[in-house]
């Protein structure tokens, strides 16, 4: 602490000398002024009068010495002294002064007072009594003739001031010394009054917090200054730096804050200088600049004279503004939804409540929300390492059962948002959405795990599964055969955590098994078995219900698997299985012609061979493991050259009649004949090996088509809708070329076309063989795939085009069942040409005579020979054996 020192006069003998007195200087923040007492004079500093002191008139309470002493003293010095060595607001409102006052005015003035008073307002501000008097012999040194100069010290605390009464830091502020007679300080007294007091003026602050907490942004701190005197009304003010004008503000109530007046004691108002407000986020942009201000103002609404604190600055939004995410399961396999996934952004940061939503994206409306806690992600931190938050980025929470529809798409929304309630949004919050991609409640899954006989029916197990189950939650089994319900239960359905784990999204997949048993008669069954799993809305499982269908079962189904053909005998093998087989004993071989005619049986003995390989993929057809047969047959004349099929039938006739059960071949070819030598152009393709083109499918023509007319349904003329003959053209234009062919047929398709173009190089099919084409006019129409040989150059090149002829003829009449046989005048026959046509069945409705004329030129111009139908039948048939 300064020590400065003040010199007052005094005399010594007829000499005015002057001697130092050591006074403390005022500590921190609170100066004296420069104003002094004046020490030699006989009236008080008083601001108001100036007042002359004279001795107390009644001193017989004194001893007889001591009156004289004083009177005699006050003889030699009637002045009154003074100084105020120190003042300190201490315990943020007490004033703590010291100093001395010496004047023989004070006799039979006994109480001793200092006042502390505003000069500005002219407000006294307290007063405290004085007890006790400090012995001062500097003081008596320089005032020998002053009685009380020995103990004119004094030191004091100040308590309970009213500082309301200041009106400004700047207040013009004294400590008054008095002596009185009176016990109140009034009375007839002497003052002396000090230099001017100066107030700290420091402007002191700290926020101790400016964040977002339940959606609003909450604001604590302290702000301790003396110049807040007079200024009764503190706002907190939030302001937006960036836009530069203040968004709102609170009148704060005052919060104790003692580690903030123990730091500043010096400070009035620190004992209670804290506050503690909150702003709405409606209309704050976390992207500007926010700044808070506090103010203690002279006005109710916060203006008039004030002073304020700028705090720092802040921006909320995250330096990454990143938004990621990605759901990893939607589950509802137990019937309630649970969702794993992730949501990585450093808004979250300041948007602290995560919540998930549930959204029905069909009719938009909201389903549920839940608030959920965020789960360690470190796959997500490797991938995101800029967002700082995304290795907690995680959650998996469960909505539990809620309100669902099938067949409505569903979103789940994750938010972080500053508000701690409801779904994150007030319509003031501040949130972060993710819309993760919808999930449509349209799902259906079954299995069928094994269908087998049983000695009473059958045994079903396996899984269903539907989303219609939601509202739809009777599950039945019912078997079909034929179309034809035979027998019905309903499901038990049991756990399944594998199905659940393939199809978590589906619901109540974990909940899909089943194990039931049917009672059926087998033997009453034939033709197809389905079953049909449902979700009934409807107890009895009749009404209200979605369904999913099995595959068809056959109750009678085979195979052939070898058939060994030499030129006298046929060897066959393979199994047949059926659910009828009960009570027939006996198994035959018959064999029909391409039109059904039986040409051949023979009895079976070789039967009852164990086939567990049938067993195993028909387990629901009872002594499917003893199905295999063998059998050998004498190929008769009237099969040789024929397409053929051959029956496996068991029946319980030993003669092949009776109740019987049929099992059909493929059509087989018993020795076909062909004569590939019996014409030149034939030879030379046999002799240099010459093989066909790849069928190249470009249906410029196709299914689309139909609708529009361009394409006609399936054949009219057949009784299958099948096409049972092909019509063999030939382009008449020897200058084009395929790729113009196809071009020309696709603009002019209302005229005329066919299903396929031919050259030496490619077979292209511009339009689907199931469709009737208009090349030939009908009843052919109505019959037959058509195409058309495009002219070529060259003896090679016309080999070729007439190999890739015979090959797509030979592939078609494979596709639909037909066996080569050259056309007939009663109609019959696969094999045509548009001559054909017009000798035998157009009726005048046509009268082409292609290919004759194009073959006729080409074959004697390269090959100088003939070429007819005849010679293409043979090369036909070549081919159609080598399929």
């Amino acid at each position: 602490m300064e020590i400065k020192k003040h010199y007052k006069l005094y005399k010594d003998g007829k000499q005015w000398c002057c001697m130092a007195l050591a006074a403390a200087a005022v500590s921190a923040s609170l100066m004296l002024g420069n104003a002094s007492v004046k020490a030699d004079t006989t009236t008080t500093n008083d601001p108001q009068t100036e007042q002359v002191v004279t001795p107390a008139a009644d001193s017989t309470s004194q001893t007889t010495d001591l009156a004289a002493q004083e009177k005699a003293a006050q003889v030699k010095d009637n002045g009154n002294y003074g100084w105020l060595d120190s003042a300190n607001v201490v315990n943020n409102g007490n004033l703590q002064v010291s100093g001395w006052q010496a004047t023989n005015q004070a006799a039979g003035k006994d109480n001793r007072y200092v006042i502390a008073y505003d000069s500005t307002t002219n407000t006294e501000l307290g007063r405290t009594k004085v007890n006790g008097n400090l012995a001062r012999p500097d003081v008596a040194k320089a005032y020998p003739n002053v009685v009380n100069a020995k103990d004119a010290g004094y030191q004091a605390t100040m308590n309970n001031l009213d500082w309301s009464k200041v009106k400004n830091v700047d207040d013009h502020l004294q400590i008054v010394s008095r002596y009185s007679n009176a016990a109140n300080g009034e009375g007839d007294h002497v003052d002396s009054w000090s230099q001017p007091i100066n107030l700290d003026k420091s402007n002191n602050a700290y926020l101790d917090n400016f964040s977002i907490v339940n959606n609003q942004l909450q604001v604590t701190g302290w702000n301790a200054t003396n110049k807040a005197l007079g200024k009764n009304n503190h706002y907190i003010i939030l302001f937006d730096r960036t836009a530069g004008h203040e968004l709102a503000r609170q009148k704060a109530t005052a919060v104790a804050r003692p580690d903030v007046a123990k730091v500043y004691p010096q400070v009035i108002n620190a004992q209670n200088s804290g506050f503690n407000v909150s702003f709405s986020l409606a209309n704050v942009d976390l992207n500007h600049e926010l700044q808070v201000i506090s103010r203690y103002s002279d006005v109710q609404n916060g203006e008039g004279n004030n002073v304020n604190y700028w705090y720092a600055p802040k921006k909320f939004t995250p330096s990454n503004t990143s938004n990621q995410g990605y759901l990893d399961n939607f589950n509802l396999s137990n019937g309630e939804l649970t969702v794993a996934g992730w949501h990585a952004t450093d808004y979250s940061q300041i948007e602290s409540n995560h919540y998930l939503i549930l959204f029905d994206k069909s009719n938009n409306t909201q389903v549920a929300s839940i608030r959920v806690t965020n789960v360690a992600r470190p796959d997500v931190a490797k991938a995101y390492s800029a967002v700082q938050s995304a290795g907690q980025s995680g959650f998996n929470a469960s909505f539990g059962k809620v309100n669902l529809t099938p067949g409505h798409a569903y979103q789940i929304v994750s938010r972080y948002s500053t508000l701690a309630e409801g779904n994150g949004d007030n319509g003031q919050s501040k949130f972060t959405d993710i819309w993760f991609a919808p999930v449509t409640l349209n799902q259906q899954a079954y299995s069928i795990d094994n269908f087998s006989a049983t000695k009473d029916g059958f045994n079903v197990t396996g899984w269903v599964a539907s989303d219609q189950a939601i509202n739809k939650q009777n599950p039945y089994l019912i078997l079909l055969n034929n179309g034809k319900e035979i027998a019905r239960t309903k499901l038990s359905l049991t756990d399944r955590p594998d199905v659940a784990k393939v199809y978590p999204s589906l619901y109540n997949s974990g909940k899909s098994g089943f194990d039931v048993n049917l009672k059926v008669d087998p033997a009453t069954v034939n033709g197809t078995l389905k079953i049909l799993l449902r979700f009934a809305g409807s107890t009895d499982g009749k009404t209200d219900f979605s369904d999913q269908t099995s595959q068809d079962y056959p109750t009678n189904t085979g195979n052939f698997d070898n058939v060994h053909i030499t030129a006298t005998k046929v060897s066959l093998s393979g199994w047949h299985a059926s659910t009828q087989v009960a009570n027939r004993p006996y198994e035959y071989l018959i064999v029909l012609d391409n039109g059904g005619k039986e040409l051949y049986r023979q009895q079976i003995t070789d039967k009852d061979i164990t086939r567990n390989d049938v067993q195993n993929v028909y387990p629901y057809i009872k002594e499917a493991n003893k199905s295999g047969f063998q059998v050998t047959m004498d190929i008769p004349a009237n099969m040789q050259g024929h397409l053929v099929r051959f029956i496996h039938r068991i029946t319980d006739d030993q003669q092949g009649n009776g109740n019987y059960v049929d099992f059909y071949s493929n059509p087989v070819i018993i020795n076909l004949q062909y004569n590939m030598n019996a014409n030149g152009i034939n030879r030379y393709i046999l002799d240099n090996g010459i093989g066909h083109a790849n069928i190249t499918v470009n249906h410029v023509l196709n299914e689309a088509n139909v609708a529009s007319g361009i394409l006609t349904g399936k054949y009219s003329e057949t009784k299958d809708g099948k096409p049972n003959m092909v019509v063999v053209h030939e382009t008449a234009n020897p200058n084009d070329s395929m790729g113009g062919e196809i071009n020309y047929e696709k603009a002019n398709y209302n005229d005329a076309f066919v299903h396929a173009f031919v050259d030496g190089n490619q077979i292209v099919e511009i339009a689907p063989t199931d469709h009737e084409a208009w090349g030939a006019a009908y009843p052919a129409n109505g019959r037959a795939v058509q195409f058309e040989q495009v002219e070529v150059y060259g003896a090679n090149n016309f080999a070729h085009e007439l190999v890739n002829a015979a090959y797509y003829t030979a592939y078609k009449m494979n596709e639909y069942g037909m066996f080569p046989s050259l056309a007939q005048s009663d109609g019959t026959g696969s094999l045509w040409s548009h001559h054909d046509v017009t000798r035998y069945i157009a009726n005048g409705k046509t009268n082409h005579t292609d290919p004759d004329g194009y073959w006729t030129n080409r074959a004697s111009r390269y090959f100088g020979t003939s070429y007819t139908m005849n010679d293409f039948f043979e090369l036909v048939k070549y081919e159609y054996s080598h399929l």
